[in-house]
């Protein structure tokens, strides 16, 4: 009977340390890279001005939209309905939209272009030019190819190239701080 009660005093007294040691020594949880973009999409949208001509009216939602394959899972909605529960007078409400090949993009004011509509950026391209809708990617030399927005990842961390002179010719306005945390097609 001593014996018994040694032994569980042993085992919860180890079962109490490796709970300790396994939270006290864990990892902090890390941001998945689609989370992260998902984020900066949406924080894109604060830094970006669009012509007061693209919105017929003030209740009209900023669209943020997928083409393609969606890589962010539910990330890129929660972040919207989160700012649209905190809306304040001055922000506009976001609504999300999930496109394949040959919907109608003209309605997006962001739109990402996935990795599986490589075949058809161009096209894509092509056919957002004079509109004033921000183009997003993580295909390489998607910026240096016409589009405004390129993901990357240098030293594990997400990073974005922007070229400011195709968002200037479609009359959208990158505010100057986004422009200096981003690096710069030509810059």
């Amino acid at each position: 009977m001593r014996i018994n009660i040694f032994i569980i005093r042993i085992f919860c007294h180890l079962f109490l340390c490796s709970l300790l040691f396994n939270s006290t020594y864990a990892a902090p949880p890390q941001i998945k890279e689609h989370h992260l973009k998902a984020r900066y999409i949406d924080g894109f949208t604060a830094f970006i001005q669009w012509p007061k001509s693209t919105f017929s009216s003030p209740d009209d939602p900023l669209k943020l939209c997928v083409l393609g394959d969606n890589p962010f899972g539910k990330a890129l909605d929660i972040l919207v309905d989160a700012h649209n529960d905190r809306k304040t007078r001055r922000s506009r409400l976001r609504a999300v939209d999930y496109l394949r090949q040959g919907n109608d993009v003209s309605r997006c004011h962001l739109l990402y272009i996935s990795k599986s509509e490589e075949s058809y950026v161009q096209q894509v391209l092509t056919q957002v030019k004079g509109k004033p809708i921000v183009t997003i990617s993580s295909l390489k030399n998607f910026a240096i190819n016409g589009g405004m927005i390129q993901f990357y990842i240098r030293n594990n961390k997400v990073r974005f190239l922007i070229d400011p002179q195709t968002l200037r010719n479609e009359k959208l306005q990158p505010d100057a701080n986004l422009l200096r945390i981003a690096d710069l097609v030509n810059g």
